[in-house]
């Protein structure tokens, strides 16, 4: 019995603790939201949504543009966890004074709110006494009134008479004298005080009667770095977008900006023009003289720098479809080409001009089999970081055992170039004949360097490295990540990895890869295939050339610091050529260099020019 006893107690225990448990449980499950309190979170007025910030003080206040009736607006008011009790949605009621509504919640709670709706007041005539003020020259602002005046009219002692909407003035009665002279610090503008239409708030104005130029806000110009715009190009008129132009580079990541504006206009204090990002730019408010706030949006900065020389295809001899590669090299610009036009005066190869355009001398084509042929004949060139040269051997139509070569030129005046690179297809591991889409080198090839050469209307890259000076003979092959590659197309390394700069029939433009060739961010739609990246002074820049559709070539220079999709999106040079010049394989170069001080860039497009640009930095 005791036995009996004990296991009755036993099981009833567990039952009760079942019990507790299983009710903890469903305690869980139950939605707290059902016990939150009812609150407005929005007002319809006459069928424009306003959604309201709450305080805790069950008050909503919503302010209309200025001169807004508010005797008879269609409301609608939007409550969570629960509804009004006095108030009729979707009628018209008066806001002339605070509404006082009732809110039950479906918590059971009661609560009163005050809704407050507000429209400032609005000048909507004014009338000198004894003049003709045409009312265009009234400007009404948010804290001013600046009417436009005869020069030599007498203000010491004008009758004015003010017609407003939801306001009434408290401190002038229209038709009476008043002096309106200024005489900043001791004497400013008359201070109006309108009281609106709720008979409680008060809106103060600065009544200004000037014969001064008067008109809405404009920026005239920007010191950038303490560097002054050569212009402020409009870019939309009517959504103040603007877009200020530098006559050299300088470092635009954190820039100090100073703001010229239009005559008489106030910038907004919070604007301090200190750590502007200007590779994206900003946005700032301008109070122009008619008392009108305007938000300009000031795009990234634009470099327009100072052109040092320019040779067109005819002046350089070059022949239709030749000149496909520039690069610098110890202060000269040298310019690859295959065939010269009927008549020249200067055979096809490497040629090296000065910084005047003067043509120098042919670099030295011994050993090298530049015969002039699609097979041996060199396209593409590139230098390193002393001026060392390297040509790659076009090899179209090669086989895949045909031997290829890349010749090294020390110097513009090397006469021994030496074939520094020697492959084939096979010796490469490829199924085909290489034909060298381009040739890219980061680095010194007396030190550490990257050389790439990719493959023409293929993939594959080849990377050959040098490190302390010795180069590894045996490349790695990448695979870029862009099918219908066209016949030329570039692999620019860096010190990140890659930037990929093609055309073709599946992509045209530029990419960012990481060292395993890991695309990052892109801009596609813009055909073009050679460029370089050049780190200078803590930034790393790319430079290209863009071939569009209207054939007019687009000298474009980035910031790619940070490999940012903005900035690729936002170039910092965008010079674009007058002259159509068909270029079907889209042959472009672009290179940097430090000469006397300052970075220069060279830009070539194929048919049209070669440019080169001292950047000023």
């Amino acid at each position: 019995m005791i036995l009996k006893t004990k296991n009755s107690i036993s099981m009833l225990l567990c039952l009760f603790i079942g019990v507790l448990l299983f009710s903890s449980c469903e305690a869980d499950k139950v939605d707290n939201r059902a016990f939150e309190g009812a609150k407005i979170v929005a007002l319809k007025l006459d069928g424009t949504l306003y959604t309201t910030t709450i305080d805790g003080s069950n008050e909503v206040k919503v302010v209309l543009k200025p001169g807004v009736p508010l005797t008879a607006i269609k409301t609608e008011i939007l409550v969570s966890n629960g509804s009004l009790t006095d108030f009729e949605n979707n009628v018209t009621h008066d806001f002339t004074k605070p509404v006082n509504v009732t809110v039950k919640g479906e918590d059971g709670n009661v609560t009163k709110w005050k809704l407050i709706v507000q429209s400032p007041p609005k000048l909507n005539y004014l009338e000198v006494v004894g003049m003709t003020i045409p009312q265009e020259k009234v400007h009404f602002g948010n804290t001013t009134i600046i009417v436009e005046i005869p020069v030599d009219t007498n203000v010491s002692n004008l009758a004015v008479n003010y017609t407003w909407l939801n306001g009434t003035m408290t401190n002038y009665t229209n038709g009476s004298t008043k002096d309106y002279t200024i005489s900043l610090p001791n004497k400013p503008p008359f201070k109006m005080e309108v009281l609106g239409a709720d008979g409680v708030t008060k809106y103060y104005y600065d009544v200004i009667f000037t014969s001064d130029p008067v008109g809405p806000a404009t920026i005239q110009s920007m010191v950038i770095n303490d560097i002054l715009t050569t212009q402020m190009v409009v870019v939309d008129a009517t959504k103040n977008i603007v877009q200020p132009v530098l006559p050299s580079l300088t470092n635009l990541s954190t820039a100090t900006v100073q703001i010229n504006p239009g005559f008489g206009c106030i910038i907004d204090p919070a604007f301090t023009g200190t750590g502007i990002n200007m590779l994206q730019g900003f946005k700032v408010k301008i109070t122009g003289t008619n008392g009108v706030e305007t938000e300009f949006t000031v795009k990234n900065a634009l470099i327009d720098p100072t052109l040092v020389f320019a040779r067109t295809q005819a002046q350089l001899q070059l022949a239709a479809d030749a000149g496909s590669s520039a690069a610098f090299s110890n202060g000269s610009v040298l310019v690859t080409s295959h065939s010269m036009a009927t008549g020249a005066s200067l055979t096809y190869g490497i040629n090296a001009y000065d910084l005047s355009g003067n043509y120098v001398n042919a670099l030295s084509k011994t050993g090298t089999n530049f015969d002039n042929g699609a097979v041996t004949g060199i396209r593409k060139v590139a230098t390193d970081s002393n001026g060392k040269i390297l040509g790659v051997q076009l090899g179209a139509g090669a086989a895949t055992t045909t031997a290829l070569k890349i010749f090294k030129w020390n110097s513009k005046d090397d006469t021994a170039p030496q074939a520094y690179i020697n492959y084939t297809g096979t010796s490469l591991g490829l199924t085909y004949g290489p034909r060298a889409a381009g040739i890219n080198i980061s680095g010194s090839l007396d030190g550490d360097a990257v050389i790439t050469v990719g493959m023409a209307q293929k993939t594959d890259v080849i990377v050959w490295t040098v490190t302390g000076g010795v180069l590894n003979p045996t490349p790695t092959i990448k695979s870029y990540n862009y099918t219908g590659t066209g016949y030329y197309y570039s692999i620019e390394p860096n010190d990140t990895g890659f930037v990929g700069i093609a055309s073709g029939t599946n992509f045209n433009g530029i990419n960012f890869l990481n060292s395993s060739m890991v695309e990052g961010a892109k801009v596609n739609g813009i055909p073009t295939s050679d460029g370089r990246v050049f780190t200078y002074k803590g930034r790393k820049y790319l430079a290209t050339v863009i071939i569009p559709g209207d054939n007019k070539a687009i000298f474009r220079m980035f910031d790619i610091t940070d490999s940012s999709q903005s900035s690729l999106d936002n170039p910092i040079m965008n010079i674009i050529s007058t002259t159509v010049a068909t270029n079907a394989n889209r042959t472009v170069d672009a290179d940097f260099a430090i000469i006397n001080g300052k970075l220069h860039v060279v830009f070539l497009a194929t048919n049209d020019k070669l440019a080169v640009y001292n950047l000023g930095f």
